[in-house]
């Protein structure tokens, strides 16, 4: 009866899981083309100022674009979704 019960628990737990997963890669997949878009203005925009001879303001574009770049904030959501999975394949193994 209890092993019954625990497996009920499990396979809603796994299914929350594998919801939560789809959904979270869809936002991901969605999310990167903005990110792509605003990584470009913010390149554009460090060369222009990097021209006008305005340097401090071409380096903060330049970083901001790095943080919105594929390297940053998409890459932390990757690593928020491989987590996920992994712990979804560890929980159908036993």
């Amino acid at each position: 009866m209890m092993r019954w019960l625990i497996k009920i628990i499990l396979f809603i737990i796994r299914l929350i899981m594998s919801i939560l997963t789809t959904f979270l890669i869809f936002l991901l997949g969605m999310g990167t083309a903005p990110l792509y878009l605003l990584m470009m203005f913010c390149i554009f925009g460090a060369i222009a100022s990097f021209l006008q001879k305005e340097v401090i303001i071409g380096n903060e574009a330049l970083i901001i674009g790095f943080l919105v770049s594929p390297y940053l904030i998409p890459m932390i959501g990757a690593s928020i979704i491989a987590f996920l999975q992994g712990i979804g394949r560890y929980t159908n193994q036993r």
